[in-house]
């Protein structure tokens, strides 16, 4: 029940713009017990007929459909009668099909809200929402709990229908015999409470099934981006024993949960044939009852307990997907809370520059920055260099706008960053970070992912400025070549440089490069700083470097250590300090 409560907010959140469309369903569902229930009636007759010639002797059901179609000039017979139970029949279909259309197309539309809801939640939220969070944990969520979240509120639907069945069915039992219902429904009630015991089992289960999912799912997203390690290191053997257990996890709860299901879809014929004996007992030998009646109440006890057997198994189900329910929900309120501002004012260029003041910032109480001051003149390169682990790229981040500043300020011209409309300051600016993603597409769809609509001509002119057409017009399809996942079917640096062309095809008043060649060999190195070189003056850069010497060029460079600006000036005035950490770093570089 608490499980239930916990997710209480998210399905109140689904359901609250389809009340119609429930009211609809419900009332599908009670319209098809009712024609149910009916339709056994129908059956009564017949078999009145085939017992009793006698009209005298026929029950009071069949004479009052008797005199009905009497009124009607319709002969009374098996054929009348036949046809008359079809049509209940086609009826009754007709409704439940209905009914199953409409809660099918709900569910389904309630998935897709799921699923959309929660990705987009996820797009939405800021960068440091990622920081805690295991990307197996997220696509499980997205793929596989949403689906059992889907497939509890077709279990809650079906446990409805089998509600509203067993509540005419009852019905119809009491008016065949009030004193034989009453006794049904105690052995009814008798023989399912132990179902009640199995809620907290099956809850538990599947919350294993769901956390089994989620470490799974990280191996595997591990694995596959780390292929050529694992091999490199010859470590597949290790890879799959560190998988196994989750998924030795995943197929042991799914077995117990299937056996559970299993368990209870046995255990309803022998329920039923258990009623029937007792029922065909007490009605003739007790209770008197017509074969007619005793027909129709068998087959209403039948009914009855299939459905009660539907909805005790449809309860487990929906016990199954709460803790579906309460991860999704648990990831949607925290991305929703840590969503990133859509207001803000509007920018659609600076003329002066960034200006970051007294900036201090910490990760969990880790003190990361420490009153950074410097200064990025509009149309100058930037450079920020440092040792790994000194603040470079958090810096790129709080610029960027991927975490907000704690203490200080950045600014772009006179205004605060917090002000400004991220949205539109991130068009302005290219991203190009160390490690180059490229989507599994070609290279012309790469590019076009960056601006929509761009031109043949705004393609090369953006490969000439990254010094890419020329290995691009040497591949056999150019530029409908495909890159592979991440990229892989080009080298390192040709990827790196149509990452560049990608920047630079929005032709960006910013551009930011995180230690973009640092993983590249010298002649990829050196077109890469051709390239920049080439924007300076055009385009403001800011540049992370490990390698001095792409950054020879630079207006001006800081040099960070442990959270502080130490150093800052140009090249020259670096190495010309003779005891500076800037010139120590050139020396070792081998560049002075």
């Amino acid at each position: 029940m608490n499980a239930l409560i916990k997710s209480n907010s998210l399905i109140k959140e689904i359901l609250k713009d389809r009340y119609r469309s429930l009211v609809l369903i419900i009332g599908l569902m009670i319209l098809t017990g009712i024609v149910q229930a009916t339709s056994v009636l129908g059956l009564m007759p017949i078999v009145d007929f085939v017992i009793n010639q006698d009209q005298q002797e026929h029950n009071e059901i069949t004479q009052v459909i008797a005199n009905t179609l009497y009124q009607y000039n319709i002969p009374v017979n098996i054929l009348s009668l036949g046809i008359l139970y079809l049509c209940l029949v086609l009826i009754r279909s007709s409704t439940l099909a209905l009914q199953k259309y409409v809660t099918t197309k709900t569910i389904f539309s309630i998935m897709k809200q799921m699923i959309f809801g929660l990705y987009e939640s996820f797009l939405n939220t800021s960068w440091s929402f990622f920081g805690t969070k295991e990307y197996g944990t997220l696509a499980n969520t997205l793929v596989k709990e949403t689906e059992k979240a889907s497939i509890g509120f077709e279990s809650l639907a079906q446990m409805i229908a089998s509600s509203v069945s067993i509540l005419f069915y009852f019905f119809l039992l009491l008016f065949l015999s009030w004193q034989l219902s009453l006794l049904v429904l105690l052995l009814t009630i008798i023989l399912f409470s132990p179902s009640v015991l199995l809620n907290k089992y099956v809850y538990s289960v599947r919350k294993r099934h769901t956390e089994a999912s989620n470490n799974f799912q990280g191996r595997m997203y591990d694995t596959l981006n780390a292929l050529k390690l694992i091999t490199g290191f010859s470590k597949k053997q290790d890879t799959l024993k560190e998988v196994k257990p989750s998924v030795n996890t995943v197929a042991k709860t799914s077995v117990q949960f299937t056996m559970v299901r299993v368990l209870f879809s046995q255990l309803g014929e022998p329920v039923a044939v258990f009623l029937v004996v007792i029922s065909v007992v007490i009605g003739l030998n007790y209770l008197n009852m017509g074969i007619a009646e005793l027909i129709a109440f068998l087959y209403s006890i039948n009914r009855l307990s299939v459905e009660s057997q539907s909805f005790i198994t449809q309860r487990n189900n929906i016990f199954a997907s709460l803790p579906s329910f309460e991860q999704i929900n648990a990831l949607k309120i925290e991305s929703e809370s840590s969503q990133e501002s859509l207001d803000g004012k509007s920018i659609e260029l600076f003329k002066r520059g960034i200006f970051v003041e007294n900036l201090s910032f910490s990760y969990d109480d880790e003190q990361v920055l420490s009153d950074i001051n410097l200064e990025v003149p509009r149309g100058s390169m930037v450079a920020v260099v440092g040792p790994s682990g000194s603040g470079k790229s958090t810096l790129i981040d709080l610029i960027m706008g991927f975490y907000k500043s704690q203490n200080g300020k950045v600014k772009v011209d006179d205004d605060l960053l917090d002000s400004i409309k991220l949205h539109d300051w991130r068009l302005l600016t290219g991203y190009i970070p160390q490690q180059p993603f490229l989507f599994n597409a070609s290279i012309k769809e790469n590019l076009l992912w960056a601006k929509k609509g761009a031109t043949d001509l705004e393609i090369k002119e953006a490969c000439k400025l990254a010094n890419a057409e020329e290995f691009i017009l040497d591949l056999k399809e150019q530029y409908n070549t495909l890159v592979g996942e991440r990229g892989v079917r080009l080298s390192g640096g040709q990827a790196q440089r149509i990452c560049l062309a990608r920047a630079l095809i929005k032709k960006p008043q910013l551009l930011i490069l995180d230690e973009a060649t640092s993983a590249l060999d010298s002649h990829s190195e050196l077109l890469i700083q051709d390239s920049i070189e080439k924007l300076t003056g055009e385009t403001t850069i800011i540049c992370i470097a490990h390698r001095l010497s792409t950054i020879k060029k630079a207006n001006r460079i800081y040099y960070l250590n442990q959270g502080r600006i130490l150093e800052a000036g140009t090249f020259e005035e670096l190495v010309a300090s003779l005891s500076g950490e800037f010139r120590k770093t050139a020396e070792l570089q081998g560049i002075i």
